[in-house]
């Protein structure tokens, strides 16, 4: 049997950028406040992190970072929700800047506003604003090369989305205590 919990499983896995105000309220005394946090971390677990096709209902569709497509009566039965509750919850997210929801062929479109800027990714939109890549590279601070992650080829299957890259992991087992007793023993 292959082990689930290993540190490079973890690596591999990808991670979810969510406010820590929806993880904090999903754990809150009040009922509202914690089914909306509960729909929010959802949303945010669903998103795709990059511009890919998405096959749904028989069409294909682009969806790009912050986006995914799904059936609303499906979420409202996922969520214990009838269709009333469900619809004065997207109207109220709709109304705060929380989402856009745009109706695709059996289903809908949603879209957390202001995705890139909650993960920390310069939207194409402030590019183009900003004088393109060169002058968002130029405004943006610099970050250091990576020395962590993992390179999956360049496809997440759980997202659908062809084309990322996660730098190659690049770990010195020299410094971690445990790795040096391994190999004193030895």
């Amino acid at each position: 049997m292959k082990k689930f919990y290993t540190m490079e499983n973890f690596l591999k896995s990808g991670y979810y950028n969510i406010p820590r105000v929806i993880v904090d309220n999903e754990q809150s005394s009040c009922e509202k406040t914690a089914l909306r946090a509960r729909i929010l971390s959802y949303f945010y677990q669903k998103v795709y992190f990059a511009k890919g096709e998405v096959m749904f209902n028989g069409r294909r569709y682009v969806c790009f970072r912050g986006e995914f497509i799904a059936r609303q009566v499906e979420l409202a039965e996922y969520f214990n929700l009838d269709r009333k509750q469900w619809n004065r919850i997207m109207t109220d997210f709709q109304s705060e800047s929380i989402l856009k929801i745009e109706r695709v062929r059996g289903g809908s479109r949603f879209s957390i506003v202001g995705y890139d800027c909650i993960v920390g990714k310069k939207s194409a939109q402030y590019k183009q604003a900003n004088g393109g890549d060169k002058a968002a590279e130029e405004a943006a601070p610099k970050a250091k090369k990576a020395k962590l992650g993992v390179s999956v080829e360049n496809y997440y299957p759980e997202h659908h989305v062809k084309g990322c890259y996660i730098p190659k992991l690049e770990i010195d087992l020299s410094k971690i205590p445990e790795f040096q007793e391994k190999n004193t023993d030895k």
